[in-house]
């Protein structure tokens, strides 16, 4: 299995940022989501694995943005639908949860809380620029003087560190890391 490397990525995504952009701006409609989608074409060309070399790279390329694109329209189609169906629920069922159920959302909370404040400071600042304050990557870059690469290895690194510290306080793992 032959895997693209980082600079094989990087390199051809920055050859048609350009063009893709208008390609990708052209379905979502939004400058912000266009840059995100691209952002996420990076991580997946990353991750490809390939039996053989890929003959035609530019075209490749658009079909992994295009898809992209289809995924992002069809999340947005999805949490429209779901804001439909909550307004027609919220007529009928009581919304408040129930007392067990707030407590384990008050103790999750508590849980991302610890595994944030773990993270280094530059990084917690991206991730909570990006996750909390939905700030897209351009506004974070220009904000923070720091490379699209670099917003994106922190993102990566809070999100695996999250991810992994919450299922680790969850399990009943010490809750206070040195």
């Amino acid at each position: 299995m032959l895997k693209l490397d980082q600079a094989f990525a990087s390199t051809l995504l920055e050859l048609h940022r350009e063009e893709l952009f208008g390609f990708v701006l052209n379905r979502v409609r939004c400058p912000d989501a266009a840059a995100d989608i691209l952002q996420d074409a990076f991580f997946r060309l990353r991750q490809v694995e390939a039996d053989a070399p890929i003959r035609n790279p530019r075209a490749f390329l658009y079909k992994v943005v295009g898809n992209l694109a289809i995924d992002h329209i069809r999340k947005i189609q999805r949490e429209q639908a779901r804001y439909a169906d909550a307004e027609e629920l919220a007529e009928h069922a009581d919304a408040q949860p129930g007392l067990e159920r707030q407590l384990y959302s008050q103790q999750q909370l508590a849980h991302l809380r610890i595994a944030i404040a773990e993270l280094p400071p530059r990084c917690r600042e991206v991730f909570v620029l990006h996750k909390f304050k939905h700030y897209p990557y351009s506004q974070i870059m220009r904000e923070l003087d720091i490379s699209e690469n670099t917003v994106l290895k922190h993102i990566v690194k809070a999100l695996e560190h999250c991810r992994r510290r919450m299922q680790e306080l969850e399990a009943g793992g010490p809750a206070d890391r040195s």
